[in-house]
């Protein structure tokens, strides 16, 4: 019951904290554009720090994953303010930048989804919407880095060849059976690192974007041409990301990992469970090897 509460409590937080930011951009921050200020810019290195120092503590002091009567203790705390703070900021960042536009040309888009934030009393709220989405999702991506970083269990959700050739594709195109299943299923760290290389091009390409409006600080001048390009790929693989979301839920949803899923909101997963879909974890949770 402790942990279920401290479980709402950081999503609560999670969800507040973005609706403060939304309220805040559609009044006091109306008119100020958060990316141009000096504030706003310290504002997400504050943000990028405490999330690698945060996460860094947590994946150090943190308590290994356990057996506790019939259910298996599968995300604690830190896990759930990584996870839901960097998706409820990419789901924020989204909305965002699908109002804001996404390639424009000429003030008209390029595609189907139109520009719905005409003038600047539209952009600027919207824009600064993002800004907030931006800070969390940096703390929490960075928070999660740290992490994991720390705990160096480095299998956890890098794939070796097994996992990619017999977890992913014998499993699920060629329908092999595969038993070698860890705390993340093999289909899952074969996803994760792809999903990680889209998310890594647009925060370099948002870096770039953001970097064009620091002035205080010396040799971050951006041209306009390098400027575009990082919005071309920014647009690009923010619709990538978006596609593998639907993807990757959709896929969790039609497969029935519901068990995976539903521990995202609860932190647990039946002890049967993991005993006959995750036998690797349920090894090391029996041993005492397991090391998250």
């Amino acid at each position: 019951m402790l942990m279920r509460n401290k479980i709402l409590l950081a999503l609560a937080a999670t969800l507040a904290a973005l609706v403060v930011g939304i309220v805040l951009s559609f009044t006091t921050f109306k008119t100020t554009p958060l990316f141009d200020s000096v504030a706003g810019q310290w504002g997400i290195l504050v943000a990028s720090i405490a999330g690698l120092v945060l996460g860094a503590a947590r994946g150090l002091l943190k308590k290994k994953n356990a057996i506790e009567g019939d259910v298996v203790t599968r995300h604690g705390v830190g896990s759930f303010i990584s996870h839901w703070t960097t998706a409820v900021g990419i789901f924020a960042a989204i909305y965002s930048g699908v109002m804001l536009g996404f390639f424009i040309m000429n003030g008209k888009s390029l595609w189907v989804i139109p520009v719905f934030s005409q003038t600047l009393q539209q952009v600027i709220p919207q824009l600064n919407v993002h800004y907030f989405a931006v800070i969390l999702t940096l703390f929490g991506s960075l928070f999660f880095v740290a992490d994991y970083i720390a705990t160096r269990d480095w299998s956890l959700l890098i794939p070796n060849l097994r996992d990619v050739i017999h977890g992913f594709i014998g499993k699920y195109f060629l329908r092999r059976k595969w038993d070698n299943e860890d705390k993340y299923l093999s289909s899952q760290k074969s996803a994760a690192i792809p999903y990680l290389l889209v998310g890594l091009v647009i925060l370099i390409t948002g870096a770039v974007k953001t970097l064009a409006h620091v002035e205080w600080l010396p040799g971050t001048g951006i041209s306009a041409s390098a400027w575009g390009w990082a919005t071309v790929f920014h647009d690009v693989f923010t619709v990538l990301i978006v596609l593998y979301t639907i993807v990757h839920v959709g896929l969790v949803v039609l497969l029935g990992h519901w068990p995976s899923l539903i521990s995202w909101f609860t932190g647990t997963m039946p002890k049967e469970t993991v005993e006959h879909h995750h036998p690797v974890w349920y090894e090391k949770l029996t041993t005492g090897k397991n090391k998250s």
